[in-house]
């Protein structure tokens, strides 16, 4: 879908007093500027992140309430209970602080949410259950905030709460003994995962010692799994931990890297490889051998929970190509593509898959797209959204006509009744309409410069690189080129060219002609000390269209 390109109106004059106070090219500096990072003390910790610019865990609001409770436990020998949710970043948050603690010397266990069976969050079954254990602490990981009346269960059986989570707190949200979560207020650590929360928790219980390193691998996959903005102490933690999660320690997360060809530092690597492999068992019901798979010690059936969690993965794949299939047949027959939020459902439907599938959608369409797996009586689904609209209040304006719902401005989970169903898309296609208006749907693309292609030299490009890692929050710079020709080799190798200057190229150039003109947004990239346009957008020029004036440089 072609779409709007809008380019950050460059600064001149701040772009050159903050590169002379960095030392850095001023089109590096206009593309700090971009970001956010205007202060020269901001942007050289975003140049240089390390654990010594995390933040303070202290920070974090309840975080001290919750080391004293933990601390009160572990003194006492009171059986501590982890209840996780079953995708990475619930995993991997699950086995930070179940480790951390097990070494503190606490009595602990974990157990792992199964969505197909209990839904999301903690259910029921579990609380009773823990309301005749001899449990007397429960820390909930990536859920439990909107659960208040689980949570005053818990406490009138004589057992206090932790919640380690980041979704956004709805109206009468839980009150647990403590609750870390950035969303609560407007206060720091909004860019953490529930993963990067418990890593902040384990900093504040042990310190930023030595053994702090060993769950970083953890932390930063967590991280990286569930999307988390690129910035601050997420940032840190990734650039941090990615090194350490090609030289994970753990036996069975080094065995999944090297299988699924994970075992270069590269975040887009590790979600298009890594992450679907981990994610599989939990959407279809059961993670249990993944986090197994993710501890640090030797299992004896770790082949065992390395081959359910590979059957597991090619269950999914399978189940995924159905489903998109037929979620394609639905949007062509019934002209999704003319709504602002695309809802689509269908009995049969594994609901675990629901995710990807809303995700797929979305970024084909460049709608928000709900998806839907229906039974007799309800459907239970997810959502996921583009930049400009923000999905959880959506599902705030549509609340009367559903059963639950959470989660964060750019994913959802919810349930609605069948019957609601018609209602709910005529619903969120009301509030899309108001709050997108006309433009709604037209996709809209932020690049950061206008160049020449001569302004795009291999020094600058170069130091880009130390913005990486690249990522939600902090996307890969992009230029837009304008009245350029390309000259394909073949349908995804060739170069640009303005007539006086030429630059290697890859993208989709099978149906281009080599002798128009055209505008092209593209990110400059070194691949063997060459500079490569990856370019992502082409638009053909009218014929006589004139070049317009752009600056060379800053």
């Amino acid at each position: 879908m072609a779409s709007v390109w809008r380019v950050d109106a460059p600064d001149l004059q701040r772009a050159r007093v903050l590169a002379g106070a960095l030392g850095v090219h001023p089109l590096t500096a206009q593309v700090l500027l971009n970001r956010g990072l205007a202060e020269p003390s901001a942007a050289q910790r975003f140049l240089q992140p390390g654990l010594e610019t995390l933040s303070d865990p202290a920070a974090l609001e309840e975080m001290d309430r919750a080391v004293e409770r933990l601390r009160l436990a572990i003194a006492r020998r009171e059986p501590i209970t982890i209840f996780g949710d079953s995708d990475v970043d619930g995993l991997t948050a699950s086995v930070i602080l179940y480790e951390v603690l097990e070494d503190l010397g606490a009595v602990v266990r974990a157990r792992v949410s199964n969505r197909i069976a209990g839904g999301y969050g903690l259910p029921d079954t579990i609380v009773r259950s823990l309301a005749h254990s001899r449990t007397r602490l429960l820390v909930l990981v990536d859920c439990g905030t909107n659960q208040p009346e689980a949570i005053a269960q818990l406490a009138a059986c004589g057992i206090d709460t932790i919640i380690v989570d980041h979704h956004v707190p709805l109206a009468g949200w839980a009150k647990p003994h403590a609750l870390i979560n950035p969303y609560r207020s407007q206060g720091a650590g909004r860019e953490l995962c529930s993963a990067g929360l418990a890593f902040k928790l384990a900093e504040a219980l042990i310190g930023r010692t030595p053994p702090l390193e060993t769950w970083l691998d953890l932390a930063a996959l967590g991280t990286l799994a569930d999307c988390s903005p690129l910035v601050g102490d997420s940032r840190a933690i990734v650039v941090e931990g990615m090194a350490r999660l090609m030289e994970t320690q753990r036996p069975g997360l080094r065995e999944l890297c090297q299988s699924t060809g994970a075992t270069t530092p590269d975040p887009e690597r590790i979600l298009r490889r890594l992450t679907p492999r981990l994610n599989a068992s939990g959407r279809l019901g059961d993670a249990t051998a993944v986090w197994h798979l993710l501890r640090r010690t030797s299992d004896t059936r770790l082949s065992a929970h390395l081959e359910e969690n590979q059957a597991a993965h090619a269950t999914t794949k399978q189940l995924q190509r159905q489903i998109i299939m037929e979620a394609e047949e639905q949007v062509q027959r019934q002209h999704f593509r003319d709504q602002y939020v695309m809802v689509v459902s269908r009995s049969g439907w594994h609901q675990g898959l629901m995710g990807p599938l809303a995700a797929q959608l979305a970024q084909r369409y460049g709608r928000p797209t709900i998806a839907i797996a229906m039974n007799e009586t309800q459907g239970t689904g997810s959502g996921r959204s583009i930049p400009l609209f923000n999905l959880l209040d959506a599902l705030k304006a549509c609340q009367d006509v559903l059963m639950r719902f959470g989660g964060h401005a750019q994913a959802c989970g919810l349930t609605v009744g069948r019957e609601q169903l018609e209602i709910f898309r005529a619903q969120v296609n009301t509030h899309a309409r108001q709050a997108l208006g006309s433009l709604g749907l037209v996709r809209t693309r932020r690049v950061d410069l206008e160049l020449t292609l001569d302004a795009v030299e291999s020094s600058w490009v170069q130091e880009m690189e130390r913005l990486a890692p690249f990522g939600q929050g902090n996307p890969r710079p992009t230029v837009v080129i304008r009245r350029v020709r390309i000259e394909a080799r073949s349908p995804r190798l060739g170069a640009l060219t303005d007539g006086t200057s030429r630059l290697a190229a890859r993208g989709s150039f099978a149906d281009l002609g080599s002798e128009q003109w055209y505008d092209v947004v593209a990110s400059p990239t070194m691949v063997n000390d060459d500079v490569v346009l990856a370019v992502s957008e082409v638009r053909e020029l009218p014929q006589g269209t004139k070049l317009p004036s752009v600056a060379a440089g800053l």
